[in-house]
């Protein structure tokens, strides 16, 4: 959707009665303030089942990666060489 903003020295156009009255709807405001304060979820995120466990999934793939740096850095290597001298 475009808009066109006309910027004049003069100031802001004053409008008609007849076009303030066209942009008076008191129900399609009350929508909007509606829609634009209502949250995006209707339950929390940790009492959705699905949302809980992939957020689970991500938590735990983010600990497990952080501990295999810690334990490399721990030895002094890097991960690359770990693996490299896991896999023959």
């Amino acid at each position: 959707m475009s808009r066109r903003y006309h910027i004049s020295p003069e100031g802001p156009r004053k409008l008609t009665d007849a076009e303030v009255n066209a942009h008076k709807d008191a129900s399609r405001l009350f929508h909007n303030y509606h829609k634009a304060t209502k949250p995006l979820y209707k339950r929390p995120l940790y009492k959705d089942p699905k949302t809980f466990l992939a957020l689970l999934v991500i938590v735990l793939v983010v600990i497990l990666v952080s501990e295999a740096t810690h334990k490399a850095k721990k030895d002094g290597k890097t991960p690359e060489q770990e693996q490299e001298e896991v896999a023959p």
